[in-house]
């Protein structure tokens, strides 16, 4: 299966190293070691949504200029189809690629567009409001589907019936952050 992904930029090595590091309490709780730690890859579907931005004239501009318009502009949020997370989205430095991986190894989105799209407006609306204020209009100029890779630690080895304790690393380097 042909899929375009986010770069792979952290080795299975590191992810390993860091969730040996973060997953003590997951270790502690299945009686495993740092030597029992499985390692699989996964490609989560996400979506990357841009919204144009419609917002009217300043109050100063409409008074003193007649040909006032209202001013455009975009932004992008990305939704996560396994969560229905949301959050801002900046192209700068992160480049995309085409691979092939196996069947087993993604996990298409659990969300509808139109539910990702919702949530995607919500935040955007939020974080427009606090920064531009007004009135704002927001519509959908493209959805598309782009799948990030994550490194999976699971602690012993993962059986049917039984509780896994399991560590995801982005293997994209990549961190999603709450900065409001």
């Amino acid at each position: 299966m042909i899929i375009r992904n986010f770069a792979i930029k952290k080795s299975r090595e590191e992810a390993k190293k860091e969730a040996s590091r973060k997953g003590f309490i997951a270790r502690l709780f299945s009686g495993k070691g740092r030597e029992d730690i499985v390692m699989k890859t996964l490609y989560i579907e996400n979506r990357l949504i841009t919204f144009e931005i419609t917002s009217p004239p300043p109050l100063f501009e409409r008074l003193f200029r007649r040909g006032a318009t209202p001013r455009k502009s975009k932004i992008e949020m990305i939704a996560n189809g396994s969560t229905c997370g949301v959050s801002y989205y900046d192209r700068r430095g992160v480049e995309t690629v085409e691979s092939e991986v196996g069947e087993e190894e993604v996990q298409l989105s659990d969300f509808s567009d139109e539910t990702l799209i919702t949530r995607g407006n919500a935040l955007a609306r939020r974080i427009l409001r606090r920064r531009v204020g007004g009135n704002l209009s927001l519509e959908v100029l493209k959805v598309e589907s782009v799948f990030r890779p994550y490194h999976v630690a699971f602690f012993g080895e993962p059986r049917e019936g039984e509780k896994d304790y399991y560590l995801p690393v982005a293997a994209d380097g990549c961190s999603v952050k709450r900065t409001f």
